[in-house]
């Protein structure tokens, strides 16, 4: 079993003019973006794996450049989709765009309720293609949920190559489910 992992297509989305942005302006920009369909195309190499299924977060980014790759059915899984950390944001303070992106960042890595409700329903999904399927998977999602998915392959004796956060459309795949599956 192999599971290949890409982050979406890179979004084509213009970042705020204004230097100090209040947190509502903040959301507005998310909001649009997560919106936005114009995405920067490109091919993927797809290392000649007959992927049998793909899995896709529901986010419009990601769906599309999932059937940008993959020929078949796409199956859209809301636990792929990003953390939304913005709305934990400061409401009483204005920053520019860039201080507010590495808050969001950092909130992402933070422990609390809301990334551990949020990482374990990635770790839930991750035991349940695990579980059921013995296929080459193939996931699009974003940065945060495949470093997550990464670890838990990872813990669970698969080998594959780091990735960074800036790469987009690019494929990593991991192998190993055999030593997974025979032990559970």
């Amino acid at each position: 079993m192999r599971i290949g992992l890409v982050r979406h297509f890179k979004v084509n989305h213009p970042f705020p003019d204004k230097i100090f942005l209040s947190k509502s302006e903040v959301i507005k920009w998310f909001a649009e973006y997560d919106k936005t369909e114009n995405i920067q195309y490109k091919n993927v190499d797809l290392c000649g794996i007959d992927w049998k299924r793909c899995y896709s977060s529901t986010m419009i980014r990601a769906v599309n450049t999932a059937n940008h790759i993959y020929s078949g059915e796409i199956i859209k899984i809301a636990e792929l989709q990003e953390l939304d950390i913005v709305h934990r944001l400061s409401d009483s303070i204005k920053l520019p765009f860039i201080l507010w992106g590495l808050i969001v960042r950092i909130n992402s890595f933070s422990t609390n309720n809301e990334t551990n409700r949020f990482k374990n329903e990635i770790i839930a999904f991750v035991d349940k293609i695990l579980t059921n399927d013995k296929s080459d998977i193939l996931i699009v999602s974003h940065w945060f949920v495949m470093r997550v998915i990464r670890q838990e392959l990872i813990k669970r004796g698969f080998v594959g190559d780091n990735f960074k956060s800036n790469e987009y459309g690019t494929l990593y795949v991991y192998e190993g489910a055999d030593k997974y599956t025979m032990n559970r």
